[in-house]
């Protein structure tokens, strides 16, 4: 990986925008990025800017080579790496222009790093896995569209989880007044998609569900 900037015991955080050429300010002359809000409207994003509160806590860690990486979402809703062995960062490459980023996530399976990523355009909704390879993105998965135009004008989130098995879990809410939920199960091996049933609480569908990963262990409590 190529660091755009480093830090040390003695240093906080920094990075460096000379000479970064993933510190894209093509948005416009001031560098500023926009995107779509929960209102669909498109709004500036600001340093403390979130498109969820939750997002505010959305991080990976992956390890190959011995090396552990952390990738998480920043307030502007670009993904950071940071490799705590050579204790570096950098931003990565824009997966798409910032007005059609409706909702971002981040999941690892087996050791690598998934973005799904559900985004709005000529009214229909498309919901894509993809994962990073050699400092650019591959294409993974598509929701097929007759499922993914059902999201459309919802202004829902998504939050996702994947883990053992070669899956990735996708989970799909929309804020009252109109309570939606769906969730999509797509097997990267078999690249296939299915769709779970509804989550029902003394006999009526919850308004929220959360991706949740964690170790079987029989004291657990959820």
């Amino acid at each position: 990986m190529q660091c755009s900037g480093s830090w040390s015991k003695e240093l906080n955080l920094e990075k460096k925008n000379d000479g970064d050429e993933y510190n894209d300010s093509s948005d416009d002359e001031t560098g500023a990025v926009y995107f779509l809000n929960k209102t669909g409207t498109v709004v500036v994003a600001t340093n403390n800017l979130q498109r969820s509160p939750s997002k505010q806590y959305s991080s990976v860690i992956t390890v190959k080579d011995n090396a552990e990486t952390v990738y998480f979402l920043s307030s502007y809703g670009t993904i950071m790496a940071c490799d705590l062995t050579k204790r570096c960062f950098t931003e990565l490459p824009k997966l798409l222009p910032p007005f059609l980023e409706y909702s971002i996530d981040l999941v690892e399976c087996n050791g690598i790093m998934f973005v799904v990523l559900l985004s709005e355009f000529y009214e229909s909704a498309s919901l894509r896995i993809w994962k990073l390879e050699n400092q650019s993105w591959v294409h993974v998965g598509m929701l097929p569209p007759a499922m993914s135009h059902e999201l459309y004008g919802r202004k829902g989130d998504i939050n996702c989880v994947g883990g053992a098995g070669n899956k990735i879990l996708v989970c799909f809410n929309t804020s009252p007044p109109e309570v939606y939920c769906r969730y999509f199960l797509y097997d990267l091996v078999a690249e296939q998609w299915s769709e779970l049933p509804k989550c029902f609480k003394d006999g009526e569908a919850v308004d929220f569900v959360s991706a949740l990963s964690f170790q079987p262990r029989i004291e657990a409590t959820i």
